[in-house]
């Protein structure tokens, strides 16, 4: 009789491991945190998934199939709570502060981001190009010069300062829509001669208007650095640490190939041959 019950007992405990196995040989989550910010990521419409973010991030994630991998549309402040909170979720492209080191592992640098440039006809400033760079003060003092800009925008201190300063106020217009392809047309039609935006700005709107773009290019501005990089960024805790040190490892591999250039300048491409975002990308941004 003992020697029955041990018998039943052990095939219901066969039974039982092997029921709920798949659940614990389950796959570790990483909810990447993302929100809606085209050309970076683009969660909604056709070009959903083609954000250069997000072309990047997939080709750190096809490295990692012990996750699985969540994309949930969030917030950029509900990303940081949930990272200080401690959960398990990771954001793709975040600037390196004092405050965040506090709750955050960062990985190695994943991402360049290119500074805020003069937008114009082609040719329109060249006349104040320094070693490539447009010297803006000195463009903004010597010529009566229309800019439009978005109405609340900040385009980094040093910028808005040169704006404020040397622009008559009758010559800034201000466009309450942030939808830069009104802006784009403006100087397109000669209706304001530039605009302050970013180089991917223009490379989507390039995208949409293939005919007609080939009017506009893009200026650095002197004394404005021209690229920052960002990084992932998990809690502050082994999760965290466990993912961070993997995808240290991922970037050693990959970080240098021709396939992540081209995901990281997807929408910017023209910077692929611009002599200083090259320099940039070899000296700073391979290195850390």
């Amino acid at each position: 009789m003992l020697q029955k019950n041990i018998s039943l007992k052990g095939r219901i405990l066969f039974l039982l491991l092997l029921f709920i196995s798949p659940y614990c040989l389950s796959k570790d989550t990483i909810s990447w945190q993302v929100y809606h910010r085209p050309p970076g990521i683009i969660m909604i419409g056709d070009e959903h998934g083609q954000g250069f973010v997000q072309k990047m991030l997939k080709l750190i994630i096809d490295k990692m199939p012990e996750y699985e991998h969540k994309m949930p549309l969030t917030t950029l402040a509900r990303a940081i709570s949930d990272i200080k909170a401690g959960k398990q979720v990771c954001h793709p492209a975040l600037f390196i502060t004092q405050e965040r080191l506090n709750y955050m592992y960062y990985s190695n640098s994943t991402m360049v981001n290119p500074t805020n440039r003069v937008v114009a006809r082609k040719g329109m400033f060249d006349e104040f190009l320094v070693n490539n760079s447009v010297d803006l003060a000195l463009a903004l003092k010597g010529r009566n010069l229309t800019f439009a800009v978005i109405k609340g925008r900040s385009y980094t201190e040093s910028i808005d300062k040169m704006l404020t300063s040397y622009v008559d106020k009758s010559n800034l217009f201000e466009i309450s829509n942030t939808d830069l392809r009104a802006v784009f047309r403006l100087i397109q039609l000669k209706r304001v001669d530039a605009t302050i935006a970013y180089p991917f700005e223009l490379g989507h709107f390039s995208r949409e208007n293939d005919d007609s773009v080939v009017q506009l290019q893009t200026y650095s501005i002197k004394n404005v650095p021209q690229y920052t990089v960002g990084s992932i960024a998990c809690p502050k805790n082994e999760w965290g640490k466990q993912v961070v040190t993997k995808v240290n490892a991922i970037l050693a591999e990959i970080k240098s190939t021709p396939q992540y250039l081209e995901a990281l300048t997807t929408w910017w491409e023209s910077e692929r041959t611009n002599p200083q975002f090259l320099q940039f990308y070899q000296n700073e941004f391979l290195t850390h």
